[in-house]
């Protein structure tokens, strides 16, 4: 509560604000009332179902045109946010893919030789 200098009186409209919002009844939203009944679609039989015309089979083509148009675009878009890689890291990438093929190999083939004879003096006793 502030009291006014000029009068001595108190003002409590901020009191008297929150009391009036808690008591209020809230007269502009009205209560919400049930939906109405919706009417029931009939269904349709394969027989009665619409024959589609020929711009109907167009637009239907034409909608996935639009849609791998769409997917190229969006493709793009990626690529464009891609950090390429330059031309020495390709270098020195492909180089030591290689060596370690020709390693890995290598290794396999001595592997390969050791158990063939290991499997070959077993077999011969």
């Amino acid at each position: 509560m502030k009291k006014n200098k000029k009068n001595g009186t108190t003002d409590n409209s901020k009191e008297t604000a929150v009391k009036e919002i808690g008591t209020a009844k809230n007269t502009e939203n009205p209560p919400i009332s049930k939906p109405k009944n919706k009417p029931v679609l009939k269904k349709t039989s394969p027989k009665e179902e619409p024959v589609e015309g020929l711009a109907a089979k167009w637009a239907e083509k034409g909608q996935w045109i639009g849609q791998i148009k769409e997917f190229f675009r969006e493709v793009r878009i990626e690529l464009k946010k891609v950090t390429w890689p330059s031309r020495k890291e390709t270098i020195a990438a492909t180089v030591m893919v290689i060596a370690l093929s020709v390693l890995i190999a290598f290794f396999l083939g001595l592997l390969d030789v050791g158990l063939a004879k290991a499997v070959g003096t077993i077999l011969k006793r």
